[in-house]
């Protein structure tokens, strides 16, 4: 059985990696690389929401400092891109940590709030601090990462830097989510009173949690920033969280896999459903709502019910 596993997951490594061979279509990449983005801000998002029972919609804003943080560095004081993405995931912490510890006692409806208002406040300080972020004409011009003086500027090459940072996520999440740590964020989530009976010290992991998803955020937007060239603040609205929500929500919250089949998926229905550009949060909010009535441990739970199932059988 273990051998088994192994070769479906060596299998499932060089699909991967040839992905670029066989989709020729620049466009179906550009695609599939802004979907791998996404899912770093989604798995940080599920650390946050499923792990510890936080619900946040306003990854957006984080997402927007690691974005602008990271280009102005690299524009304005010749940063390379490596070390703009490291300032962006430090900047991306403080504010993290600056929205969670008045969040602290706050929960459910008033908390989305709070995050809502933060999301909102950090597009208008883009929009009206003109002479640093260009106000809403954006940025133009940030430049590409560079690896050993080779600049990362195809589709191909992207596709290959973005998988690098997609698997580090996943594996540090993974790593977190077992740990004492990710056991810890999980008695949380299922009774935070019981958890702080028995002397966990809730508010500080709400904090942890809330800085590890700014974090995600804040390097997925260095990596934005540079693969689209261009940012102003119209990529970072309320709709960008909502969807941020939705693909943690698609793909099931409560696994870091999860956020990565919920980016991917929600961002190739995105793709497809352009033409409804003006009803996307209706189409978001139907989606999100028959999830939860049909799918609410999302897709990764029917692939592990169906896993489960195949078992049961096996076993007569």
């Amino acid at each position: 059985m273990r051998k088994n596993k192994k070769i479906l997951l060596l299998i499932g490594i060089v699909l991967i990696l040839t992905i670029p061979l066989y989709i020729k279509n620049l466009y179906y990449l550009h695609v599939i690389n802004l979907a791998g983005i996404y899912a770093l801000v989604t798995i940080g998002l599920n650390i946050l929401s499923g792990y510890t029972g936080q619900t946040s919609m306003g990854q957006a804003g984080f997402f927007a400092v690691g974005t602008y943080v990271s280009a102005l560095a690299m524009m304005n004081f010749g940063v390379p891109f490596f070390l703009a993405a490291i300032l962006s995931v430090i900047v991306s912490l403080i504010f993290g940590l600056i929205i969670s510890v008045p969040s602290m006692k706050l929960s459910g409806p008033y908390l989305v709030l709070a995050t809502v208002g933060f999301g909102e406040i950090i597009r208008l300080i883009l929009l009206n601090w003109t002479p640093v972020t260009k106000g809403a004409a954006g940025l133009t011009g940030i430049p590409y990462p560079e690896i050993f003086g080779l600049q990362i500027k195809s589709e191909m090459q992207f596709f290959y830097l973005i998988l690098v940072f997609v698997i580090l996520g996943t594996y540090i999440a993974t790593r977190i989510t077992k740990s004492k740590i990710g056991r810890t964020l999980t008695a949380i989530r299922e009774d935070e009173i019981a958890a702080e009976a028995m002397g966990v010290p809730v508010n500080k992991y709400k904090i942890a949690a809330f800085a590890i998803s700014a974090m995600f955020a804040g390097i997925a937007g260095a990596l934005f920033g540079s693969f689209s060239g261009v940012t102003s603040p119209d990529n970072f609205t309320f709709d960008e969280s909502v969807a941020f929500l939705c693909m943690s929500v698609i793909g099931g919250n409560k696994t870091i896999i999860g956020g990565i089949f919920g980016a991917f998926v929600l961002t190739i229905i995105s793709e497809g459903l352009r033409v409804f550009q003006g009803a996307r949060l209706i189409i978001y909010g139907l989606i999100l709502v028959l999830t939860v009535i049909y799918m609410p441990n999302g897709l990764v739970g029917i692939i592990n019910d169906i896993r489960n199932k195949r078992k049961k059988v096996k076993a007569q």
